[in-house]
């Protein structure tokens, strides 16, 4: 009987049932970015973001992914442009210390190519971007402990000022370009069952 309730309840609550089924490897994990200051690029990174991980190969329906970033924590190797990234012309990280990403829906595009259509939420401003990605798991990598290892690897690139980051003098991009390119790059183990 009990069993027969169980799978009811994963019938009726398919989504549910698979929510957070990857766990990401902070250690091996990155969320950078590559911007411009007059005329050269530079790189940065975020070094502390939570993700909640939802993901189907084969169903991409039923995954989901939902990250939280503390744009606190970003480190372009220049404390000065760092000190002045959180200014309130900026990302203002008195006011708003994080950013969202929160998938709408997630679409296979072909072999292990994916598209993530989400809404981008910094300083409370939300645009719908898509991050194109390529997922593969390797069932073997991780055998010793019984977990599978999957990476995630994607990108986008996105006017900055549409989420008010730089406004003021800094939004022409004479000096720091408006096109930011924002890469994904996540190692994942497969989460323990939920009895």
């Amino acid at each position: 009987m009990h069993r027969v309730l169980g799978s009811l309840a994963l019938l009726l609550c398919a989504p549910a049932a698979f929510a957070g089924n990857w766990q990401v490897v902070p250690a091996k994990s990155h969320l950078s970015f590559t911007a411009t200051q007059t005329g050269s690029a530079f790189k940065g990174e975020f070094r502390k973001f939570d993700a909640d991980m939802t993901f189907h190969a084969g169903h991409p329906g039923e995954s989901a992914f939902d990250v939280t970033v503390d744009v606190t924590s970003v480190n372009t190797g220049s404390g000065d442009r760092d000190h002045t990234l959180a200014d309130k012309a900026w990302f203002w990280f008195d006011k708003f210390p994080q950013a969202h990403f929160r998938t709408k829906r997630i679409v296979h595009k072909s072999g292990d190519h994916y598209a993530a259509v989400a809404d981008l939420t910094i300083k409370s401003i939300s645009h719908e971007v898509t991050l194109p990605f390529t997922w593969k798991q390797d069932g073997d990598t991780a055998q010793l402990q019984g977990q599978v290892t999957a990476v995630m690897q994607g990108g986008l690139t996105m006017d900055r000022t549409r989420w008010h980051v730089g406004t003021g003098d800094w939004a022409s991009g004479d000096t720091i370009g408006r096109k930011v390119e924002v890469h994904v790059d996540l190692v994942l183990h497969q989460a323990a069952s939920q009895s």
